[in-house]
């Protein structure tokens, strides 16, 4: 006789547990489907925020880039210069 009852109970509390997710679960699928406007503001402002973020990491690689090559060309004058200067005898004293 307890074994039924507790039975019924736990089927029962399993079934109170089930049908509350359920319900939630359709609510969320209704709201999903609205427009929200704000939604659609706020993208656009992402995309805005994205699209100015690819263009100041654009700006910085373009800049980096010749700043690397003015150091080289800087850089291979002065090794040039370096190269071409006389080089001095070495004397060694025995």
């Amino acid at each position: 006789m307890f074994l039924g009852i507790a039975t019924v109970v736990v089927l029962v509390l399993i079934a109170v547990a089930l049908l509350p997710s359920k319900k939630r679960d359709r609510d969320t699928n209704q709201s999903s489907s609205v427009i929200n406007p704000f939604q659609t503001q706020e993208r656009q402002v992402n995309l805005r925020e994205q699209q100015l973020q690819e263009e100041s990491e654009a700006i910085a690689s373009e800049y980096q880039r010749r700043s690397n090559e003015a150091w080289l060309d800087d850089l291979s004058d002065k090794a040039s210069t370096l190269l071409k200067a006389p080089a001095k005898p070495a004397t060694r004293k025995s």
